[in-house]
């Protein structure tokens, strides 16, 4: 009795094993895409962070700015945008965070356009402001804070808002600039993600910063691919997916400037 006792036992177990692993197989088959999604996400969601109150204001797009439609600026091709989420908020973990614009073009070759980069912290204080000519030539250009002019770094877990405009005659009336805004929280380097980058391969460092839900991280990093290897179908199609997760499909064929734009060169006040 007691050895038949043993082997139903050992049945009852072997049976309960199958049907476990059975269970946990079924389950990876049928769970939700999102809870086996790695890397770049189909659609880019903030989870881990709230963005701060008030966000509705600010547009990624110009046209849904407050401070005017741009009607008389002269400026050709798709609209002033904000390489950023559609809720207008992204993370980093940079010290010195890169931003990133699409700046259309000037009707004329030759014409240059006056710029305006500014940085913000939730209360609405100065942190850093510049302006500056671009080349007029449409693109995704990078803007830079500068690391020598005594600009202390972003806080951790601190929000500021950033705007970049396009200066539009006439320039002292500025409710005719094209205007893009959008926010940035600077959040702690995780030790785990630290060591995995260390290691990481820099294809590899973009699905890992993604992962964490680091945009400013994620696209500066492809970006330097981007410019790097242009014609590499790897960092291609990260770089497709990255913007189509974001909804900005329709900058995936633009160009980057050839240089980083140097956001401490200040724009003459003798310049019209």
């Amino acid at each position: 009795m007691v050895s038949m006792r043993h082997r139903f036992c050992r049945l009852s177990l072997a049976v309960g094993v199958k049907l476990g692993l059975f269970a946990v197989s079924f389950a990876l088959i049928h769970s939700p895409q999102i809870l086996q999604a790695q890397g770049i996400p189909q659609t880019w969601t903030t989870n881990k962070y709230q963005p701060p109150r008030g966000i509705g204001a600010p547009s990624r797009v110009e046209g849904g700015a407050t401070r005017g439609s741009g009607d008389n600026c002269p400026v050709v091709g798709k609209p002033l945008t904000a390489l950023i989420p559609s809720d207008r908020f992204s993370t980093t973990v940079a010290a010195y965070p890169s931003f990133f614009v699409y700046l259309p073009a000037s009707p004329a070759p030759s014409t240059t356009l006056p710029v305006e980069f500014v940085l913000e912290d939730s209360e609405g204080n100065l942190v850093y402001q510049s302006q500056f000519r671009t080349n007029g030539n449409s693109g995704i250009i990078t803007l830079n804070l500068p690391h020598d002019v005594s600009l202390l770094p972003l806080a951790v877990g601190e929000d500021y808002r950033w705007s970049f405009s396009i200066l539009c005659p006439p320039q002292d009336e500025r409710s005719n600039d094209l205007v893009v805004e959008g926010w940035v929280r600077r959040v702690a380097l995780d030790p785990t993600l630290e060591t995995q980058l260390a290691q990481a391969s820099p294809i590899k460092k973009v699905e890992l910063y993604a992962e964490e839900e680091l945009w400013q991280d994620a696209l500066a990093q492809l970006i330097e691919l981007r410019r790097n290897y242009p014609s590499d179908s790897e960092v291609t199609n990260q770089w497709v997916k990255l913007l189509n997760a974001a909804g900005l499909s329709n900058l995936v064929g633009e160009s980057l400037a050839s240089q980083k734009t140097p956001v401490n060169v200040p724009l003459p006040s003798a310049q019209p």
